[in-house]
């Protein structure tokens, strides 16, 4: 058994020695696993980043050929919007 533990987090890179916390670049991102050195204790570890991607979808009654039915309804702001009624499309603010 080590005395030392693998660290998880989901913003910084923390050497698994001293604790030492570096934001990874963006640049140097990659899914394979690699030899990092710590830039605070310089001893070697090896490092992998997993990556998370979030699908979002958005229906719109004119991509499929058919035409909004707008509806006005008041916002919470006191101002009052057109929304599509089959896809929530927003038309404009009033």
């Amino acid at each position: 058994m080590s005395k030392f533990e693998d660290q998880i987090d989901s913003n910084d890179a923390i050497c698994p020695y001293c604790i030492h916390r570096y934001q990874v670049e963006t640049e140097d991102y990659d899914e394979d696993l690699r030899e990092e050195e710590c830039g605070n204790c310089g001893k070697s570890y090896w490092l992998s980043q997993s990556f998370t991607v979030t699908h979002k979808t958005c229906p719109d009654c004119s991509l499929n050929g058919m035409e909004h039915h707008f509806e006005e309804k008041p916002l919470i702001n006191g101002k009052k919007a057109k929304f599509c009624t089959e896809c929530g499309m927003i038309c404009r603010l009033i």
